[in-house]
Formats: C-alpha cells, structure tokens, sequence
C-alpha cells in the first residue's frame, strides 16, 4: 500500500514563487479546500483601484444593477453609474485612481497593491495570486493622490460599500481622531454582517492609552473591526507596526511584499508587478483576503465568528518584553483558520434548527439525566437535545450532588437527539488547554451554555481578582474541546468579579466523591 500524500494546491501564476508569504501562512493548504467564490466581494477603501489591470480585471465587482453612461442612477442607490464603484475625492463614477501632476507614485498604485494581494486573479498563468483566488473587488476610492484622506470621506465610502453589498471591507489606513460619524458608520458594517478589517498604522508605537482609527472601534462588548499588526518573514513582529492588546487581533505579514501596480504606459506607470510594499497597510488585506476565503466555503459565519476564527487558528510569535501579548493572537494561518470555520459553520447550522418539544414526557430543559445502562451524564438544552458533560469537573460546576441527576431507561434516553459537549459554567472556574500556560476567566455570553473564554494577561491581574489562591480555581480543557468556547477579549485590567459561586479543584474532587 502506498503511503498517505497530502498535496498543497499551489497555482500556476507566473510570478507566484515571490509571494514568499503565503506559504508562510499556509495558504495552499487552505486552497485545497476552498479558492474563492465569484459571490463574496470584498470592498477596498483606497486610493483607487486599476480596473483593467490583466492580473485583477476579472475579479472586479461589477453593479449589475447600473446601466453604464446613460447619466441615470438606475438602481436608485444614490449613485449616478457607479458600476464599477464610486470615486469620493472627486465625486463621480471613476474609482481609479489620480496620476495627474502632483501625485505620489506609490499612492497611486496603493489601492491595486492592497486589491491583488487579497483576489488577484489565481491560477490564471499571470502575474500573482491573491490569498481568494476568485472574489470581487468593489472600487471605493476615497484616499487622494497623495495618499490622504478624511473622516466624512470614509464614513461614506464605508456606507457605501455596505449598502451596495459587500461582505469584507479592507481599510489600510489609520488616524488619531475618534469620529462619532465615522464610529456608526463602522458599527453599521458589523451589524449588517460585514467583516471590517483595518491597519493598525505604522508608527511604532503602542496603541493602547493613544487608539487609532478606525482600527480601534468597539462598542466595549463586540469588537466592529479585526486590527492587524504586521510581522516579517522571520515571524519577528515589524518594528514599524503598531502595537497594543487593546486593538489588535491578530498579525500578518506585512513586510517587503511583492504586489500588483498601477499600469497606464502613457502616464508613466509601466510596471505590471514588483516589491518593496511595507506596512501594516498590506498585512491587513492578506488577513481581509483570508476573511474572504473563509467566507466563500462558509458564507453564513458573522463578523464575530470571523475575528473569533482568525484569533484561534494562529500560528505563535516569539515576542517578549513590551512586545509580549500586543502584537495580538498570533501570526495568522489561513489554513488552520478555514479549517476551523467547518466547527463554527456546523455548530451554527444545529442553532438554526427549530426547537423541538422535550420528546419523553416529564423531563424539561434544564434536567440533568442518565441512562441506568450508562454513566454519562447529561443535560437537556433549550431544543430537547442531550448534551454530554466534559467531564466531573464541568459537571460540579453546574451542580453540588449527584442527586440532581433524573436516571430514565436506555429507550428513553435514546429519544433525545444528542447535541454538544457541556462545558464548565461561567463564573464558577477558572480554565487553561493542558498545553498551555494561559489561564482564562469564563464570562457570560449570548448563549450560557457556552461561555466566553477571556484570557487573564498576568498573574498580578489574576491575584487582584480573584485572590492570592486563583491558582486553585484552575481547570484543564483538552485542546479538542477549546474551540467549543467563544472567545472574548483579553484582561488587561483589574475589574471587580462575583467570586460567590467559585469552586476550587479540591472542593470538584469532593463533590466527585
């Protein structure tokens, strides 16, 4: 028998073998299971965009609902032939960008930079790859031709892009002034579902007391935006890139990266490809471009689900000092990140089932039962399904005896569709992966059946909430089991908790007994 191969899908562009970076982030181990997707459109907020450039013409977001040139706003979105786009500089139907007298060369080629490092046309014996080799890239110039722009231009361009069907919107760009405007506009993007993604700027600099925008947006209990630092090819974080834990989610290359140009001979631009490209402005549509990739095999994950995958699925830095725990989660892999997503995808499909009535009469949602056959213990959820322990100690979290549990016969049992594990309840342990030293609070979530993990920064912190003994309050999770969690924001700062309802290991163990 011939051993087992596993082949990596590696595209036929001819300038591939300089995207040193994709291999980085497993990108051809993603492309085994997923390319892309012609329906998932990803809106880039730039300086404008080479729409008849030969490596990215075919993955340009068309308005079918416009008719060209007629001078009619035909779909009534406001927009008078904005198909293939909108240009918020100048106010008109052209999103390309301006190579009039004045303009700075690498800001005119910036928005075709950040469009094919996401969907450059893959496979296609030309040029690059983007990380989505098939999407749509929706034109939204409102950065000048020297690379500036404004809050009013942004927060339009963001309501644009939103109203006009985009799915991820790439915003390699940041600033120091918090905009209320611009701030709804984000927050209007999440909560219609699109993932924003954002630079976290090139200063150097730690981000946590003095934010940038719109990277930093947040509403104190969802995160609108996924913040991106960059790291190099040594998986060393840049030193250019900001940094801070308050914002940034993840890193991604971002350092010396080969990409698309602007190509117009008669204005002078007459490269088609090349280097050179740093910042944190490039590492965030590689992250946006793996947003894209995920959500063309699954395109019914929300933006929290994204952020939550990227977040879990990263490949770790080897950061220290100032830089520890601030470059965000980790380096992204967008291989272990769609991968992933099939968890998130399936745990969702089983949500939107309709709820079902408890099927043995008797027994309500809430009961703790067993089979008289079997030891395993279970709980019955809101939909009548039974849902496995993890294990003892997840068991005694919710409850302090045994005598709680309804024991019925194996018939009966087996009437109960089996749902998912249950996990130890929120506010009652503290939890770590047997693999790892990172120690989590569980805080409530959407759902309380599944808590939300929220990693504790230092042992300083931990001490100060919940005593000189947290230690005793800790828990292991196999690693299998710690992606059933939803993930939450680290804890950087000591806040008051309810430690009324804490368990220590010793007190699990003799209620076990």
């Amino acid at each position: 028998m011939l051993p087992a191969v596993v082949f990596a899908r590696t595209p036929n562009d001819t300038e591939y073998d300089e995207q040193w970076y994709l291999d980085m982030i497993d990108a051809p181990e993603a492309w085994d299971i997923k390319t892309g997707d012609g329906s998932v459109v990803i809106a880039v907020l730039d300086t404008g965009v080479d729409l008849d450039h030969p490596d990215l013409m075919d993955n340009i977001w068309v308005n079918t609902g416009e008719i060209a040139d007629n001078n009619i706003d035909d779909d009534d979105n406001g927009f008078v032939d904005d198909v293939y786009g909108w240009d918020f500089i100048d106010s008109d139907n052209d999103p390309t960008p301006d190579t009039s007298r004045g303009s700075d060369p690498d800001a005119v080629s910036h928005g075709t930079v950040i469009s094919g490092l996401i969907a450059a046309v893959g496979n296609n014996h030309e040029g690059l790859t983007g990380v989505v080799w098939d999407a749509r890239i929706m034109a939204v110039r409102m950065l000048d031709k020297t690379g500036s722009g404004n809050s009013m231009d942004a927060r339009e361009a963001i309501n644009y892009a939103v109203e006009n069907g985009a799915d991820v919107i790439n915003l390699s760009f940041s600033g120091s002034t918090d905009d209320p405007a611009l701030r709804k506009a984000v927050m209007n993007a999440f909560n219609h579902g699109v993932v924003v993604v954002a630079a976290l700027g090139n200063e150097g600099v730690n981000i946590n007391n003095n934010p940038v925008y719109p990277a930093c947006y947040n509403d104190g209990d969802e995160d609108w935006v996924i913040g991106v630092a960059a790291s190099d090819a040594s998986d060393q974080h840049s030193l250019f890139s900001n940094y801070g834990s308050s914002c940034a989610d993840l890193s991604a290359p971002g350092e010396d990266m080969y990409g698309l140009f602007y190509y117009e001979p008669s204005a002078g631009y007459s490269t088609l490809y090349g280097d050179h490209w740093s910042g944190t402005s490039v590492a965030s549509p590689v992250v946006a471009g793996s947003a894209a990739l995920i959500l063309a095999k699954y395109p019914t994950l929300s933006p929290t689900d994204i952020r939550n995958i990227l977040k879990l699925s990263v490949d770790p830095m080897s950061l220290s000092g100032k830089y520890r725990n601030q470059f965000g989660a980790g380096r992204l892999n967008v291989n272990q990140a769609i991968v992933l997503a099939a968890s998130y995808a399936s745990a969702q499909a089983q949500q939107d089932l309709q709820p079902v009535s408890i099927p043995v009469e008797g027994y309500a949602s809430g009961d703790l039962i067993k089979s008289n056959s079997f030891s395993s213990v279970y709980y019955i959820d809101s939909a009548g399904k039974r849902r496995v322990f993890l294990d003892s100690n997840a068991y005694f979290t919710w409850s302090n005896s045994f005598s709680d549990i309804k024991v019925m016969n194996d018939d009966e049992l087996a009437q109960f569709d089996l749902g998912g594990v249950m996990l130890p309840k929120a506010g009652v342990a503290l939890v770590k992966i047997q693999s790892d030293n990172s120690v989590y609070m569980l805080a409530s979530g959407d759902d309380d059946l599944v808590p939300v993990l929220r990693k504790i920064n230092s042992e300083e912190i931990a001490t100060e909430m919940f005593g000189s003994d947290w230690a005793d309050y800790v828990i292991d999770i196999e690693p299998t089991f710690f992606t059933k969690f939803e993930l939450g924001d680290r804890i950087d700062q000591v806040f008051e908790v309810d430690t009324s309802q804490m368990k220590t290991r010793q007190m699990l163990a003799e209620l076990a007994e």
